[in-house]
């Protein structure tokens, strides 16, 4: 065997090797030098924050496996009968078939983690879509004396639920813990949303239950809760509220806790009474401790008090809480 016929073998494990290393390089510099520390420096956090960060992990994760799936197999069938070829036997059916068959095996696995990954990518985009249109709709409440805190991070250790509250309201009406989940849906005929049944203890989508996020919804509001009374030394109600974008919801109880969908966020909050104990200094008090914690730069929150609220299973084929 001569040198030069392992060329294109050399070539292959320079450009497999450079390209890992430049993905692997460009994401740890990514993570240590985030350029919104410097842009977003003391801003409140937006809809879908912590979407928007996993999204970007998948994304490099994907990259890496794509870029394993393209050479390992090939490196893989080349390396293996290269003594063989070296030595100037040519390994026989038998020994080709095992080298053939490792290459497929490592091909499959890796195939296999980039389909989980773009899966993961494709749940997290539907939550953060879902976020970012239910954040809309509450913004919109600011004309009715409410403020809107977005992604509210949270210790999630022993909570049993997402490290962030996708969004929390303060107005006259109360407090509330708005948790947003994002399901692929569709639509009829006559072009409105997929209708889903509440029958105040679970969710009926076409062709599957959930119970999960109402579970997680209520331990949000518990955990809200403990953690505004641990602030402002006072007890805080606060209520659980569930949002669908792009449902229709058809209540069937009148138990449970209120789940809408997106678009009548506005008609639901627009005939809510003021409570009395909700003062325009109460109202202000609740805002700066939010407001203070929920900067770009405070994305560790304080120990959580002890909540027994747990969220039931889940049995959703493709799902994702925003």
């Amino acid at each position: 065997m001569y040198r030069w016929q392992l060329i294109p073998l050399a070539c292959l494990i320079v450009g497999f090797v450079a390209t890992l290393a430049v993905l692997v390089l460009w994401r740890r510099r990514s993570a240590m030098a985030d350029p919104r520390q410097a842009l977003q420096k003391d801003l409140l956090r937006g809809p879908g924050e912590s979407q928007r960060d996993q999204i970007s992990e998948a994304a490099w994760d994907a990259a890496e496996y794509a870029a394993l799936a393209v050479f390992l197999p090939v490196l893989v069938f080349c390396a293996f009968p290269l003594a063989a070829v070296f030595e100037g036997d040519l390994p026989g059916r038998p020994t080709f078939a095992a080298f053939a068959a490792a290459a497929l095996l490592l091909l499959a696995w890796v195939l296999a983690r980039l389909w989980r990954v773009l899966s993961r990518a494709r749940n997290l985009s539907l939550g953060y879509e879902a976020g970012v249109a239910t954040g809309q709709e509450l913004d919109s409440l600011r004309h009715l004396g409410y403020c809107v805190f977005h992604a509210v991070p949270v210790a999630a250790a022993d909570t049993g639920f997402e490290a962030n509250i996708d969004h929390v309201v303060v107005g006259p009406g109360g407090v509330f813990a708005v948790a947003t989940v994002g399901r692929v849906g569709s639509r009829n005929g006559n072009g409105e949303p997929t209708e889903v049944t509440y029958d105040g203890e679970r969710l009926q989508f076409p062709g599957w239950e959930e119970t999960l996020p109402l579970g997680r919804a209520v331990a949000q509001s518990e955990w809200l809760a403990g953690w505004l009374a641990n602030g402002l030394n006072e007890p805080v109600a606060v209520r659980a509220i569930l949002v669908l974008p792009g449902w229709s919801v058809k209540r069937t109880a009148v138990s449970g806790i209120p789940v809408l969908a997106a678009r009548r966020i506005n008609a639901y909050f627009g005939r809510m009474r003021a409570l009395p104990e909700m003062t325009d200094t109460m109202i202000e008090r609740i805002a700066d401790q939010l407001d203070r914690h929920c900067r770009v730069i405070a994305v560790v929150a304080p120990e959580p008090p002890e909540t027994s609220a747990r969220g039931d299973e889940n049995r959703a084929p493709e799902a994702l809480s925003a």
